[in-house]
């Protein structure tokens, strides 16, 4: 028997908390009689049968890949889209108070179309690259992507790795699945998981994504900022703050997921 709260009722439904409620119930029967817990509604995105599948399927195969501590030589890389609103998660943020806080105390204001700056950078067990800003109207397409794995990613990988035989991740955005991409990628980097490797719709297994970005959006936008310049600004201070030790134990997570997404089937896990 499962329970499914709609607005201030609570009912029990036979299976599952997505099918049509019946049963009217209160809250006090649920928490000291049946000792349930409330537990939020999660939003992720809707992965088909065949996505699942590949997720589950390259999941297995990069858990042998990087086995035996071989994830720690893998290089991560991600782009993000950051704008100058307050960052705000309505599932942790909360405010501490004896007595109710004024509204206005408790309001992240949001605009539409707000000031924006895409970044990319990448990460390993070794250290990070500088955070790179994308100019502004700039579309990343493969060229673009090209000249920024050359200018930031090989001497950043050069200097970290020295000599050692690293490997390159990137998800499946059309820039970094382009032919010509590939091609460099395989000439340019002693290693690299190709399209055709790394799961799809996955960024609960890229280190970026799972953690790296959230902490830097913690840091850098705990206010909504007046202008991009200040954006960037706080950015490249958060950015350097994340030291080595944080990123390893970030990184060290990434093993830790893809064994995660096998018992799921390749669906969520999280």
């Amino acid at each position: 028997m499962a329970y499914y709260l709609c607005g201030t009722m609570v009912f029990a439904t036979p299976s599952s908390p997505l099918k049509t409620p019946t049963q009217p119930m209160n809250f006090g029967i649920l928490r000291m009689d049946l000792k349930r817990k409330p537990y939020k509604m999660l939003k992720r995105q809707k992965l088909t049968a065949a996505m699942k599948l590949k997720r589950l399927q390259r999941a297995q195969a990069l858990i042998r890949r990087f086995s035996q501590g071989r994830h720690r030589l893998v290089i991560f890389s991600d782009e993000k889209l950051f704008d100058i609103q307050q960052a705000f998660n309505p599932q942790n943020d909360r405010i501490w108070a004896e007595e109710p806080p004024e509204t206005e105390e408790r309001v992240a204001e949001r605009v539409q179309k707000a000031a924006s700056v895409m970044v990319w950078a990448a990460i390993s067990t070794r250290g990070k690259t500088p955070l790179v800003f994308v100019e502004q109207g700039v579309k990343i397409d493969r060229n673009v992507y090209m000249d920024l794995i050359r200018e930031h990613l090989l001497p950043y990988a050069e200097e970290d790795f020295d000599g050692e035989q690293w490997c390159f991740q990137q998800d499946s955005a059309p820039a970094h699945k382009a032919n010509d991409t590939q091609d460099m990628l395989r000439e340019e980097c002693p290693d690299f998981i190709s399209r055709d490797e790394w799961p799809p719709y996955s960024p609960d297994l890229n280190p970026l994504d799972y953690s790296v970005w959230s902490i830097l959006e913690e840091k850098a936008c705990p206010k909504p900022h007046s202008n991009v310049e200040s954006l960037k600004r706080a950015l490249l201070k958060a950015w350097d703050e994340i030291d080595v030790e944080t990123l390893a134990k970030i990184v060290d997570n990434f093993p830790k997921r893809l064994e995660k997404c096998v018992p799921a089937n390749g669906g969520h896990f999280e």
